[in-house]
């Protein structure tokens, strides 16, 4: 749930390279978004993967646990982003769910902040300085050294990179929308400015569970306003026994969080033929109406 990031101040820049499978006769998992595809017959069958099945199916992406990862849609217009824009300021006049800028919980030293509606988006921009961990406002860049560009106030990309800066040194490129983050496949050190490989893992057919600093990325459904350009979120805290991740976050409901000093929500996670899938519904329910579809979750590739 965030909308366009106009600031560049480090772009990305890592290899791309991304290679699509061919998809033809394709059946979709509706529980976990995934899409399944015969390929040709010569298709040599990953070992990690179940019978049958070949692992180029969806995006294939360096470091990525699990397969079949959706390709991303096509890249909103000119004339889109310009008509999403007008509407997201219009957003800001509220009703607000809790008012602007009103803290809904703390985790880590990562304040997390009312951003009003989800749909709401304002030509603020938050920045870390990165001698005294203090996060400040400012309405264009500042241009001063000491300060590193988080993000657009107060949207989910925003929270998910000011927590990874205070608490992984790590920041990464600029994007569009919240769900292109799981197809990122590199970071940055803030310290010594170096890039940091990352993977991910695939939700629904992933064999490493969610770990606490990961962020847990959305796909989008551009047919929903609220839902438009996905969600992340950073895990705190996960319960394989119980089943259960503690998420942080900005802009899902604009809610105070339900601990607002260690989550703002649970979510489930089921663990299946040692394949993991998270699902957008609290430990204690059965559906969420409100809910999105979890792709995969992001993070530093371990060394």
């Amino acid at each position: 749930m965030s909308l366009l990031e106009p600031f560049r101040a480090w772009r990305y820049t890592g290899p791309w390279r991304v290679a699509l499978a061919l998809l033809f006769g394709a059946a979709v998992l509706s529980s976990s978004g995934l899409v399944f595809a015969r390929t040709g017959a010569d298709a040599a069958p990953d070992p990690a993967t179940p019978a049958g099945l070949s692992s180029s199916l969806g995006v294939d992406l360096p470091h990525s646990d699990g397969f079949g990862l959706l390709p991303k849609p096509p890249a909103l217009t000119k004339e889109e982003r310009d008509r999403l824009f007008a509407e997201g300021l219009r957003a800001c006049a509220g009703p607000c769910v809790t008012p602007f800028g009103a803290v809904l919980g703390i985790a880590d030293g990562a304040e997390s902040r009312s951003n009003c509606v989800s749909t709401c988006i304002r030509p603020e921009y938050t920045f870390l300085d990165r001698s005294s961990g203090a996060v400040s406002v400012h309405p264009s860049d500042p241009k001063q050294d000491h300060l590193q560009y988080i993000g657009v106030t107060y949207q989910c990309v925003e929270y998910a990179r000011k927590w990874w800066m205070k608490n992984r040194r790590i920041t990464f490129g600029s994007i569009d929308s919240a769900y292109e983050i799981l197809y990122l496949t590199e970071g940055k050190n803030l310290e010594t400015q170096q890039a940091v490989p990352l993977a991910r893992s695939i939700n629904g057919t992933a064999r490493r569970p969610p770990r606490r600093g990961d962020l847990v990325v959305y796909y989008p459904d551009r047919d929903d306003p609220e839902w438009r350009h996905g969600h992340v979120a950073v895990v705190t805290a996960v319960d394989v026994e119980q089943g259960s991740v503690a998420l942080v976050e900005e802009n899902y409901d604009n809610r105070p969080w339900q601990n607002p000093q260690a989550f703002a929500r649970q979510i489930r996670l089921f663990e299946v033929g040692g394949r993991y899938t998270l699902l957008d519904v609290p430990p204690t329910a059965h559906r969420n109406a409100e809910g999105g579809r979890i792709a995969g979750w992001l993070y530093p590739l371990d060394p």
